[in-house]
């Protein structure tokens, strides 16, 4: 299963395949236009290039492939240092990168991209049993590092790049505790047209005095998407497992409402969390009808979701009228409802039209047997992570008439 690769590549990290004279970590903006200023950035040739010979006096580093027959010379011409890529690692002017002195490239900022995100934290103050990326200890952590490197992305971020949306993820974010706040009021501060997408899981939340401090450096801006797994604390403290959490959710979520933070609730769908996801949603539509909409989302294979293969992996197709009456319920109360991660081909018809493609494109791919699909380009695909032994689904089909 291969990721369909767009023009930038999608990737969030990297590995070169060689670098030359880097001796020390690298941070900072690629541009691709050898006829900008190119003082104090990354220039990145790209491999189908005129040839042409670019003045590299002020560059801080060259990206190229092992094939571009200017690499000799780049080497050459003193000890800039230069970044051996393979050619379907492929940067957009404005990219905002770090290239370790082994050659690991971590890119922070998508030029190309209207949906960036940036990951705040490791740490998590839950370990649910799902879980895509598994927490590191707090104290493993450097939060302090974090938000400067944060802060440093966007101030590199050119007015013509700025997203439509940043995501704010991690790990818990609000385990950075007062860095958070200084984040998103860089954030609005920077961007103050793009929208603040904030996943945490709302326990932090339940101090009425930081969610309104939080709603205040946001502003209209922030939304703030929040898990929920369960309508008792039984079933969602067993998911997160963490006993007190579900009042400690609930208790954040009214202090949402509360300071005027939009909220999208968020249920991912396992063993688990299928079995009662319509009393779910009967009890979201009478309880939290405030929230703005609500993300029923496939599972990912990683992390503990591997780990834990056995006791929460379902195939959609098993879970597919269950889904249909969880939708039921919140169109009936009005409720904005959305799927994500889900093939087209595993739900009912019913429910295709509320099937939305995940602005997470570089998770994306598609399974061989999809090629002849006609509904493929608005098909949400498959998580990257999905393979031959951790698969998500026997029933996938192509649709190859309407």
């Amino acid at each position: 299963m291969n990721t369909q690769f767009t023009e930038d590549s999608s990737f969030l990290s990297a590995q070169a395949e060689s670098v030359i004279h880097l001796t020390a970590p690298l941070f900072g903006k690629v541009m691709t236009d050898v006829n900008a200023d190119l003082a104090d950035t990354i220039l990145y040739l790209p491999s189908l290039a005129d040839g042409s010979m670019p003045s590299l006096r002020d560059v801080r580093a060259v990206i190229c492939t092992s094939t571009d027959p200017r690499l000799e010379m780049i080497t050459l011409q003193g000890a800039v240092p230069v970044i051996v890529v393979a050619s379907d690692i492929v940067f957009s002017q404005g990219d905002i990168i770090s290239v370790s002195q082994r050659g690991r490239i971590h890119r922070y900022f998508r030029a190309q991209s209207q949906n960036n995100a940036f990951l705040v934290t490791e740490a998590c103050n839950n370990l649910c049993i799902m879980c895509p990326q598994p927490p590191k200890p707090q104290s493993m952590v450097s939060h302090e590092a974090m938000e400067q490197r944060i802060l440093q992305t966007l101030a590199l971020i050119d007015d013509e790049n700025l997203p439509a949306s940043l995501c704010i993820t991690g790990g818990e974010p609000t385990m950075l505790k007062e860095g958070l706040l200084r984040i998103v009021e860089a954030i609005s501060a920077r961007t103050p047209n793009t929208l603040i997408h904030l996943l945490t899981n709302a326990r932090y939340l339940s101090n009425e005095h930081y969610t309104a401090r939080l709603a205040q450096a946001g502003g209209h801006q922030l939304l703030a998407g929040i898990p929920l797994f369960g309508y008792v604390s039984e079933i969602h403290d067993y998911v997160v497992q963490m006993e007190g959490a579900f009042d400690q959710t609930m208790a954040g979520l009214l202090n949402c409402y509360k300071q005027g933070i939009s909220i999208e609730l968020r249920v991912v769908l396992n063993e688990v969390t299928v079995k009662y996801l319509k009393e779910l949603a009967e009890f979201i539509s009478r309880n939290l009808f405030f929230v703005k909409h609500v993300a029923l989302m496939g599972m990912e294979n990683m992390g503990f979701a591997k780990l834990n293969r056995e006791a929460v992996f379902i195939d959609p197709w098993e879970y597919k009228d269950t889904l249909s009456a969880a939708v039921e319920v919140f169109q009936l109360y009005g409720i904005d409802v959305r799927i994500f991660n889900l093939p087209l081909c595993v739900v009912n018809p019913d429910t295709r039209e509320y099937c939305k493609q995940s602005i997470s494109d570089f998770k994306n791919s598609w399974d061989a047997a999809c090629t002849p699909c006609i509904k493929r380009d608005s098909c949400c695909g498959f998580f990257s992570s999905s393979t031959e032994k951790f698969w998500l689904s026997r029933h996938v089909h192509p649709f190859v008439v309407e």
